[in-house]
């Protein structure tokens, strides 16, 4: 079955047909394929100690979307082992709402609060998790807190696209390319393409007023943030270099 959202499979809108259930997140497979996650803006400072931060070019022309790097090659995510245990102190928002998100049409004026009904985290009976709705019907404490976490996740969504956007018209994004190598297994050198990063002469070369404004909206530590994080890349090549040594 093909994935939604990346790491969704069926979203469907929560209902009284969920009053029973109750979800249990035990495990985090459901996103060891990713080898990378989505940012919002304000995570950046947060995940920069872990994950090296890049920008990928979205669909549309001139808007960018920051990404936590997670593994080399697709497919991976060195930070989940095999039993779904996530090994790194900050995990993604967009991995901590799951199976929730919001949905709707892209031009809709309001979204809709959904589940996915795939998901191994769902348990339809009850008998273990945090209830989603009383037995009265109404909400549950562990289902309001889920609202608020969503609601303000798409507010900090439309803050990191304005983020974004002034880098783009700063022009202070530049396409990166690195080539890795692995000295015990050369067959598994790589190429990565296709990310872009905050180049530091680039920065150094907007105005006074361009850098001040950055300044007050806190872009400057987003900007440094996503610079020192690009160290953690040494990080990703030894965790797979571990992997390799094992296999062999």
């Amino acid at each position: 079955m093909s994935k939604q959202l990346m790491i969704y499979e069926n979203i469907q809108p929560l209902s009284d047909k969920h009053r029973t259930w109750a979800v249990n997140v035990s495990s985090y497979d459901f996103a060891a394929h990713l080898n990378s996650s989505p940012l919002l803006a304000t995570e950046i400072p947060f995940a920069a100690g872990e994950y090296p931060i890049i920008f990928s070019a979205t669909a549309t022309e001139g808007e960018y979307l920051p990404l936590a790097v997670m593994g080399l090659k697709e497919g991976q995510n060195l930070f989940i082992d095999d039993n779904g245990r996530f090994s790194a102190r900050y995990i993604p928002a967009f991995i901590r709402r799951y199976p929730f998100v919001l949905a709707g049409a892209k031009d809709a004026e309001t979204l809709t609060l959904c589940i996915d009904e795939a998901s191994k985290a769902c348990i339809p009976d009850g008998s273990q998790g945090k209830r989603l709705f009383e037995e009265n019907g109404e909400q549950s404490p562990h289902l309001k807190e889920v609202v608020e976490f969503l609601k303000d996740y798409q507010y900090r969504a439309e803050m990191t696209k304005a983020f974004c956007k002034k880098l783009h018209e700063l022009d202070l994004l530049e396409p990166m390319q690195a080539t890795i190598t692995f000295k015990e297994n050369p067959a598994a050198n790589m190429n990565l393409t296709g990310f872009y990063v905050v180049k530091r002469e680039k920065l150094k070369k907007i105005s006074d007023a361009d850098a001040l404004d950055l300044f007050k909206k806190d872009g400057l530590e987003l900007i440094y943030s996503h610079m020192q994080s690009l160290s953690n890349l040494n990080d990703l090549i030894s965790r797979m270099s571990g992997q390799l040594t094992e296999k062999a």
